[in-house]
């Protein structure tokens, strides 16, 4: 039976240097355009990317588009899925063409009302002078959603733009958007897109191409619940968002 691991990547599998609980043996794996190591396996970490590549085909599952996938430092040998569920590439980095038409409709179907969101979230960042980025992700000529981070360690305005603007704007349209907020990611996504439709669309045809499948979802944040759910086992690191939302919670 082949065995698949939906892998999670930034929080999951590396992350940055002050996030890492400890600088004693880390490997630079994402890198910046400029080449500078951004993100960091620890050493847990990398004894689980070793016990992974060894018993299962890893597909990373990731919020990255094909440029920063590119600038992770790791032999993804197989499947993609990347851009939030956007993208998925085949094993030899070729869009999957049924997937990139069904994707292209929900591009088209969400640009303009994320074009609004993006000019009103500019002309508050203008006007109350928030060091904040904004801007509309997408990849393949596809707009898929926006992402907002704080700049010069100012958080408070990357809450502001969030609880006075961007979370209002969200629930008002919640049948067509969803807002994933996590430390310093702030995401408003068309509920057409996600992981979880690209995870349960590939593993449909692995499953047609190669028989019965067992499958694995590895993911920290809330939103990586969703594709989680879709495989047969689920796996978060301690302490990540998801498990202090959940498991870090007493049950009874």
């Amino acid at each position: 039976m082949r065995k698949l691991v939906f892998l999670d990547l930034d929080d999951t599998l590396f992350q940055s240097r002050r996030k890492c609980p400890s600088t004693d043996g880390l490997q630079p794996v994402a890198y910046l355009r400029d080449g500078t190591s951004h993100s960091f396996m620890t050493a847990k970490q990398q004894a689980l990317w070793r016990l992974l590549e060894d018993n299962a085909t890893l597909i990373p599952t990731t919020a990255r588009d094909l440029d920063a996938l590119r600038r992770v430092d790791l032999p993804f040998r197989s499947w993609s899925i990347i851009a939030y569920g956007g993208i998925i590439l085949t094993p030899e980095g070729l869009p999957d063409a049924p997937w990139l038409k069904r994707m292209r409709k929900v591009s088209e179907g969400a640009i303009v009302e994320l074009g609004l969101l993006l000019g009103a979230a500019e002309d508050m960042i203008e006007r109350d002078a928030l060091a904040v980025r904004v801007r509309i992700v997408g990849d393949f000529d596809l707009p898929f959603y926006l992402v907002a981070k704080y700049k010069d360690g100012k958080e408070a305005d990357l809450d502001y733009l969030q609880h006075e603007l961007l979370q209002p704007l969200t629930e008002a349209r919640r049948d067509r958007l969803r807002l994933h907020r996590n430390g310093n990611n702030l995401a408003v996504i068309p509920r057409a897109l996600g992981k979880e439709h690209a995870v349960r669309y590939l593993s449909e045809r692995l499953r047609q191409e190669w028989g019965e499948l067992m499958t694995f979802g590895i993911g920290d944040s809330l939103i990586d619940g969703a594709f989680m759910a879709e495989c047969d086992y689920a796996l978060t690191p301690r302490d990540s968002q998801l498990f202090s939302e959940t498991l870090g919670k007493p049950l009874l």
